[in-house]
């Protein structure tokens, strides 16, 4: 199968879309925060260090992360599975030092997805969120397939619904035009190595995900 990079703006639905994937393919999904947590859960020598870094309210520098990641797509690897990196790369020096790592594992035919998504819809997607903090299911007010039953309360528990207090219109927006500044460099070395596939995420999931599905098995 055909091996995944995502990249998408904030509520563009990047981690439903993996973890459909996971179900439907057996994908194995790696996303680097993840990495990052279970290494100092490990309490490992490279776990103590990304945890006094992260604790000085520094970022991780991209040697250790990609030491990590080698590390865990070369187990994947090993293994005969295919897999999504997510959350990397962020900046266009992360994406050159991953093409690096994956010619070095001989997989350099994976494809890069770009989840696009307009300001707008993306703007509603966020500031309409809901959680259920009994039962974890979540809901939007601003999208009418997404709304709950009862307003306010969720539809599995009864429980009372909330919104984050950092989904904002002013915070959402730095988010966005962050990305959006510090993706084009990105989308622009995947298209000039022809490993881009842009993909509307202004549809529903299911929409979404049959898009996705067509890349999955691929002719390489």
């Amino acid at each position: 199968m055909t091996n995944f990079v995502f990249i998408a703006p904030p509520a563009a639905g990047k981690g439903t879309q993996s973890k459909m994937l996971v179900e439907k393919y057996g994908y194995e999904h790696v996303s680097t925060g993840d990495l990052l947590r279970e290494e100092i859960a490990k309490k490992t020598e490279l776990g103590m260090q990304i945890n006094e870094v992260i604790s000085a309210g520094k970022l991780v520098n991209d040697e250790l992360v990609l030491k990590m990641l080698k590390a865990k797509l070369e187990s994947i690897i090993s293994d005969n599975k295919s897999f999504i990196i997510d959350g990397f790369p962020r900046t266009f020096n992360q994406a050159k030092l991953l093409e690096e790592v994956l010619a070095s594992l001989n997989k350099e035919d994976y494809k890069v997805i770009y989840m696009d998504l307009d300001y707008e819809e993306a703007k509603n997607r966020v500031l309409g969120r809901l959680m259920c903090l009994n039962c974890g299911k979540s809901y939007n007010d601003k999208i009418t397939s997404l709304m709950p039953k009862v307003e306010g309360k969720c539809d599995s528990c009864g429980a009372l619904l909330e919104k984050r207090s950092d989904d904002t219109e002013e915070t959402f927006k730095v988010r966005f035009d962050t990305f959006i500044e510090n993706t084009k460099p990105i989308i622009e070395f995947y298209n000039s190595n022809n490993k881009l596939i842009n993909i509307d995420a202004n549809k529903s999931a299911e929409d979404i995900f049959k898009n996705i599905e067509t890349y999955v098995t691929e002719v390489k």
